[in-house]
């Protein structure tokens, strides 16, 4: 009877002082900016099933730490039942959870529960090991990007790791006790399949029977108590994403990865994020869930070269300054007791650096490595807003790229009578000359005004033409989509591009477009639809692959070259196209297509996206020298790429390396267009 009252007083003590924090953490989300996250709840729950319950994210490409956190994960939910059993018990002996007798289901559940109990135990050992001994940097920190958490004490983790040692143990112990008293009958059927706990009590038969009782109801008590201080633990720890994961899954981001969100020109009061109130609840969840695994942070092509961003610190700044203003967000108070504002501007040197904010590629390598889908670009991209349309700050090197933009219509800032050279007696049928064609070749800036990319563009004319496409440009009346200035920040400029752009293409009543720019293709059909331009928008590499499936390109040139293919971030990670551009190399006579160690969803940025393309890099922290040098390592004659910007990094790269004269970096295209008869 005691023991019964002692354990109600404990549950309501912890379980209100648990109420009472979620509560708290939930006032949070509501005092934040709403977001509408509701919606396809059929898809929602997919998710959960494949990226929650299914760990598919701990699962690629990394052992065993990825198998480690599957087998804790599923041991906690299985062990779930028996945790809820040992509460139960606790007023009535005999009580079992409905259908989990052991005469009933509850045998095979308990021959389950020792296997899973068993791999727990080995997980967490192992886990202690990378803690405590071999220190992996992804757990500890990556200088200088992540000085902070590199001195930071991790006595969370061990406790955590400990206390689930703890559960499992105590389980086995409660079971061995009971079952080393062979003469009690209640067991017996139990005892047939907790074959580990049968084991552990063959071990314990030689004690006294009041020792017997004495470890069970230890065992018992203890179990009882880690979790009640374990549940306690959670929201005021890392492992709050133990609680918030599966949620976090659940409102991740349905629409493309590659769609910013579009930006209330003429209603909102603010044009970017600044302060802490700001973030809307989802990117407060985010907050919430970061496991602070570090697989953002070893992914990221910033940190890697030595760039002030690291995603993992970014975030966790962003959500210690909330936690450190929570009431004054809570109660909307403009100020703190100590005088500093929950409202202040958090962009800056009062917590994130500006240098941080413009190290990002905006690749996605974050996000694509996040287990728990935490979504970090749109965060950054908010933040850059306010830098640019706010404070007007940002580095000098983008003058010439927005005026250019503004002016002229391309960020090179070169005249508008110059964006068809390229096609100087090459008789490209203009789309004003010919409206009844089938497809709009956007050819893109880069395309249109880089020296270099011309070629490509050239090289692409000629396949359409060979395979007899109907197909047209827009020449001279092409204008630049906004890509660069929507992911430097410039939110008003790209839809006031995207406005004029979409009216010219309204005008010649354009349906289907190629390009062969991942980013355009990506703005153009995943961004421009909330602007109202909707088209159908393929790639070169998909429209040449079917073009060659069908039997409209004949490529009989053997090229004999060994050729790596470098994913482009826009191509890959924001619209998963990974197979179109290597099944046309793999087409290619004499060709033989060897693969970087990190490719497809896991490959590197070339370091040109998110507005790197326009701003000058420091020579010992450029992206691109690190992604060549991955490439150099499958000795290539060609790195292959899908991308103008693409191009432009590997070729620098190449000559920096002394081997601009051994190694060439092509497009595709030119390499399908040299294959041609």
């Amino acid at each position: 009877m005691l023991s019964a009252i002692f354990l109600t007083l404990l549950i309501v003590v912890a379980a209100g002082i648990f109420a009472h924090t979620i509560y708290r953490r939930f006032l949070l989300l509501q005092a934040v900016r709403p977001e509408p996250r509701f919606d396809r709840v059929g898809e929602r729950i997919r998710g959960v099933l494949v990226y929650a319950f299914g760990q598919k994210k701990f699962l690629i490409g990394e052992q065993p730490a990825g198998w480690m956190h599957f087998v804790i994960f599923w041991g906690f939910m299985v062990v779930a039942a028996r945790t809820i059993t040992l509460f139960g018990q606790g007023y009535n002996p005999a009580f079992y959870l409905p259908g989990l007798h052991p005469d009933g289901l509850g045998g095979p559940y308990l021959l389950l529960k020792d296997i899973l109990e068993a791999g727990v135990i080995v997980a967490v050992l192992v886990a202690l090991y990378r803690w405590l001994l071999s220190h992996p940097p992804r757990l500890f920190g990556f200088a200088p990007a992540e000085n902070k958490l590199a001195h930071k004490s991790h006595w969370e983790a061990l406790l955590i790791l400990l206390f689930i040692l703890g559960l499992m143990v105590t389980d086995f112990l409660y079971d061995g006790s009971r079952f080393a008293v062979r003469s009690d009958p209640s067991t017996l059927s139990e005892r047939r399949w907790a074959f580990l706990g049968s084991s552990v009590g063959s071990v314990l038969e030689g004690l006294e029977p009041g020792a017997l009782k004495f470890l069970g109801d230890f065992s018992w008590w203890t179990h009882i108590v880690i979790i009640l201080v374990f549940l306690n633990l959670l929201p005021r720890s890392k492992h709050f994403h133990i609680l918030t994961a599966i949620p976090n899954v659940f409102f991740r981001k349905l629409e493309p990865a590659g769609a910013l969100s579009l930006m209330d020109l003429e209603k909102g009061d603010t044009y970017g994020t600044s302060r802490i109130d700001q973030f809307t609840w989802k990117q407060v969840l985010d907050m919430y869930s970061c496991t602070e695994c570090g697989r953002c942070s070893s992914s990221c092509p910033a940190t890697a070269s030595g760039k002030p961003l690291a995603p993992r610190q970014l975030l966790l700044d962003l959500r210690d300054y909330l936690y450190g203003h929570r009431e004054e967000v809570i109660q909307k108070r403009p100020q703190s007791q100590n005088g500093e504002a929950a409202s202040s501007n958090i962009v800056g040197q009062n917590l994130i650096p500006d240098e941080v904010l413009w190290a990002c590629t905006t690749c996605r390598a974050c996000e694509e490595a996040c287990p728990v889908l935490i979504e970090y670009v749109d965060k950054i991209v908010d933040m850059r807003r306010h830098l640019v349309q706010e404070e007007t700050r940002f580095p000098h090197e983008l003058n010439r790229a927005f005026r250019g933009m503004e002016t002229v219509s391309n960020p090179w800032g070169i005249a508008q009578e110059s964006r068809d050279g390229w096609a100087k007696d090459l008789e490209v049928p203009r789309l004003q000359e010919n409206r009844h064609v089938e497809y709009l070749y956007y050819v893109g800036c880069a395309g249109s005004f880089d020296e270099r990319s011309r070629k490509t563009t050239q090289a692409f004319v000629k396949i359409l033409k060979k395979a007899n496409v109907s197909f047209a440009i827009l020449g001279r009346e092409e204008l630049c989509n906004g890509e660069t200035a929507r992911r430097l920040g410039n939110e008003y400029l790209f839809q006031t591009m995207a406005a004029s752009l979409i009216e010219l293409l309204e005008r010649y009543g354009v349906k289907k477009i190629i390009t062969n720019c991942p980013h355009c293709f990506n703005t153009l059909k995943n961004e421009y639809p909330q602007l109202g331009g909707n088209y159908e928008v393929t790639h070169a590499a998909e429209f040449v692959g079917a073009l060659l499936r069908a039997g409209h390109l004949g490529l009989d040139r053997e090229l004999g070259q060994r050729i790596t293919y470098h994913d482009s971030c826009y191509y890959g990670r924001y619209n998963q196209i990974y197979d179109a551009p290597r099944e046309v190399i793999q087409r290619i006579r004499g060709t033989e297509l060897q693969e970087m160690k990190l490719r497809r969803h896991s490959g590197m940025c070339c370091g040109a996206g998110g507005g790197w393309m326009w701003m000058d890099e420091p020579k010992d922290k450029r992206v691109n020298y690190l992604r060549v040098q991955q490439a150099l390592e499958t000795n290539p004659d060609v790195i292959a790429v899908s991308c103008p910007f693409c191009m432009t990094m590997m070729e620098d790269g190449l000559k920096a390396k002394g081997m601009e004269e051994k190694v060439k970096a092509m497009d595709v295209m030119e390499l399908v267009a040299r294959s041609l008869k």
